[in-house]
């Protein structure tokens, strides 16, 4: 957005940031979060008295500027009552709320943006709200996409901020400080000014007080460059969601379009420079994991090096596993069905996954029929849980032969809906050894053991699975 006279179309800018999100903002209400100061007062200004939108404004009170904090505070309450906006505050007290740690305990800016985050949340759950605006403006990402350069991000990630991340939507990235501040003073709009921001403790201040000062003077356009570092960021990422999307393996099961597996050969067919960023941005997509260090990027190199059933793990709850032809993301944290299953773990103590519980018991024939006993003497001792796909073929129980996956569930009547969420438990050399359905189709049953699984002898060691509510 340009200086020139361009203020007064701010309000236009923004109702069409809104137009183009699709927002139901006429019917239903829309939450700002307002902290007192000229970008959040003007976004809330256009928002409740020049659009009349339906708003809840959101003050968070960290109560670290004694009496400053408490003035802040009021602004917000007056201002909304003279415009009849619904307002709410939250008063922080440390880590008794939202199970937060004590704010001394770490940085106090991101104790505070997730802090934010929770209570922003919260409200809009509250009052079943469509979207919250953030007053994010063109300075704020200048100073994101700056930081995240100095301290070594991925180019994928130098695209900054997005002007709608749903439900988080930001209408003002394309402004400026100087033209929100122009425009509050044309419409005499009130705001304070935190004259924390002028002290050099936190690294946004440090940049915004001392570094961008001298940068403005030594190269005037730096800016406008910082942009189109933004733009290639973008560029990038773009690139990497082509390239990924050409190497995976999407499920057949149910879930978000992102989730798959992903191909050896196609990976390992890419230009290596390409593997890892694609291996990360793969990762990114099914598990949303973020915390990459230095060691974990280049561990992702052995990648092409492990057998299969060897796997690298990133952190405690995620790890990367070859099956085969493909590898698979496992771990609590990921989306995927994935999961790996220890029986050495198993014997200490039962796990529940997909709502379906695992444990190592005895066989018992008078058991529940809904309930599969595996041989646990034919079962090897890491198993994968995952979303079935094209290419599982099993030897079912009682039966002659194998069949594909895909044909058992037809012949049992598994409905479409149904097949999305039907699991398999195979070992790694691809044998299926169950399957399972965490839906319980009509008929009662849990699903299919194979043949090699069957279990005969009373007493015998198995693998259960069953519902939560069944019991031996």
């Amino acid at each position: 957005m340009s200086r020139s006279g361009s203020i007064h179309n701010l309000i236009d800018l923004v109702s069409t940031e809104i137009g183009n999100s699709a927002l139901p903002v006429k019917d239903t209400p829309v939450i700002a979060a307002v902290s007192g100061g000229a970008d959040s007062m003007v976004l809330l200004w256009i928002l409740a008295v020049a659009m009349r939108l339906n708003v809840i404004a959101v003050h968070i009170n960290y109560g670290k500027r004694a009496e400053d904090s408490g003035k802040d505070e009021e602004l917000v309450r007056h201002f909304c009552g003279r415009h009849n906006i619904r307002f709410e505050t939250y008063r922080d007290s440390g880590k008794e709320n939202f199970g937060n740690e004590e704010k001394a305990s770490g940085n106090f800016q991101e104790y505070a943006r997730d802090l934010r985050r929770e209570v922003l949340l919260s409200v809009m759950k509250q009052y079943q709200a469509c979207a919250i605006f953030l007053a994010h403006h063109d300075d704020d990402q200048t100073e994101t996409i700056f930081q995240k350069i100095l301290r070594g991000a991925a180019p994928e990630k130098w695209a900054g901020m997005s002007p709608a991340d749903p439900p988080w939507y930001r209408p003002l990235l394309h402004v400026t400080k100087g033209e929100l501040l122009a425009f509050a003073g044309d419409h005499a709009i009130p705001y304070r000014t935190d004259a924390t921001n002028l002290e050099s403790v936190y690294t946004r201040n440090i940049l915004r007080n001392e570094l961008f000062p001298i940068l403005d003077k030594a190269f005037p356009g730096w800016r406008r460059n910082i942009r189109n570092v933004a733009r290639a960021g973008r560029r990038q990422r773009e690139m990497l969601d082509h390239v990924t999307d050409q190497v995976a393996i999407p499920y057949t099961g149910t879930g978000t379009s992102h989730q798959s597996d992903m191909d050896r050969a196609a990976w390992m067919a890419l230009p290596p420079g390409l593997r890892i960023p694609v291996a990360r941005h793969w990762i990114a997509q099914q598990t949303g994991y973020t915390g990459w260090s230095k060691g974990e990027v280049e561990r992702l190199a052995d990648l092409a090096h492990i057998p299969t059933g060897g796997r690298i793990t990133l952190d405690p709850d995620i790890a990367i596993i070859r099956d085969r032809d493909r590898f698979v993301v496992a771990g609590d944290s990921g989306k995927s069905m994935t999961r790996i299953l220890n029986l050495s773990d198993l014997a200490r103590t039962g796990t529940t996954h997909a709502g379906i519980q695992f444990a190592i018991d005895h066989y018992a024939s008078k058991r529940k029929g809904t309930d599969l006993q595996l041989a646990l003497n034919s079962l090897p001792e890491e198993l994968l849980l995952r979303n079935w796909t094209e290419g599982d073929r099993i030897h079912p129980l009682g039966m002659e032969g194998s069949q594909s996956v895909a044909d058992h569930l037809t012949n049992r009547k598994v409905s479409s809906a149904q097949k999305k969420s039907t699991l398999v438990l195979v070992s790694f050399d691809g044998k299926v050894h169950a399957i399972i359905f965490p839906h319980c189709p009509d008929s009662g049953e849990m699903g299919t053991i194979a043949e090699q699984s069957r279990c005969r002898t009373e007493g015998q060691p198995v693998l259960l699975i069953k519902q939560p509510d069944h019991h031996p």
